[in-house]
């Protein structure tokens, strides 16, 4: 029985650094995840490096922007958001 009431500060840092630090991270991954699977083409959007740019096409797993002098192919895991 001691061994076990000794345990429970441990479980009960764990609970909370779950409560604290996880979930809010998974919310804003799934959140991440609907805003990329919901993008369209034509919209404006920004990077995670600060770059503006319209989505002019759509693969899997990359976006491609058209900038003022060019285009760029983006992974879409690093969109950030609509500007």
């Amino acid at each position: 029985m001691s061994d076990v009431v000794s345990l429970l500060p441990l479980v009960f840092v764990f609970v909370v650094f779950y409560a604290v630090l996880y979930l809010p991270q998974r919310r804003r991954n799934k959140k991440h995840k609907e805003f990329v699977e919901n993008l369209k083409i034509g919209e404006d959007v920004i990077t995670d490096s600060g770059i503006y740019g319209r989505v002019t096409s759509i693969s899997d797993d990359t976006v491609t922007l058209v900038l003022k002098n060019g285009e760029i192919k983006i992974k879409t895991s690093f969109i950030n958001s609509i500007s």
